[in-house]
């Protein structure tokens, strides 16, 4: 099956963060999200589970994502020299612009991602005399694309390539849709959220 639903014990917490998001909808998304997140920030940071919400609004379609750091780079630490930057900056690169239905004809409007100096700023490179207790906060990996659709109505799907290659996480999604409001979760692997 290409979803599952959403265990029980998680139900109420979307459900919470659906209420939010629904009573904000008309203040746009990034505002929808850093609330979303601050609502967040009292959850559990969970290896393995990523977060997706897609909000069709008029012509526009955004879709966020928020995965940990752990999941994307297989590492929390900062990287220890300019080699390891590289390698760090390549790993985010692959969370990739998501592919509405092609019939909906949308067009990429804006984008933001994580990038290693938001996430390992230089003044906390990593000096081989520091404590490793210092570093032990947990950091997520974040975009946000905004499209602007030709015909909205035809969406039928939205897909996350990135997802096939980090296919060990799962990804709990929220849709704010014309039609109405649901929640799914995505297998480890799957790629595909399906908007109908």
């Amino acid at each position: 099956m290409w979803a599952t639903s959403v265990p029980a014990r998680n139900v109420r917490v979307i459900m919470k963060r659906f209420v939010r998001l629904e009573c904000l909808a008309g203040l746009g998304f990034g505002l929808l999200m850093l609330l979303s997140n601050l609502a967040n920030a009292a959850g559990v940071h969970q290896h393995g589970l990523a977060d997706a919400a897609v909000v069709v609004e008029g012509q526009s379609l955004t879709v966020s994502f928020r995965a940990p750091l752990m999941d994307i780079l297989g590492t929390e630490q900062p990287p220890a020299d300019a080699a390891a930057r590289v390698r760090y900056a390549d790993r985010l690169k692959q969370v990739s612009e998501p592919l509405p239905s092609p019939v909906a004809g949308c067009r990429l409007s804006h984008e933001t991602r994580s990038g290693v100096a938001a996430l390992f700023p230089e003044s906390q490179q990593h000096d081989p005399d520091h404590a490793h207790h210092e570093h032990s906060h947990h950091a997520d990996v974040e975009a946000e694309w905004t499209f602007q659709c030709q015909s909205p109505d035809k969406l039928s799907d939205v897909t996350l390539p990135f997802l096939a290659i980090f296919s060990g996480l799962a990804t709990e999604v929220i849709l704010l849709l014309p039609d109405g409001q649901s929640a799914l979760r995505l297998a480890p692997g799957n790629t595909r959220i399906p908007l109908e």
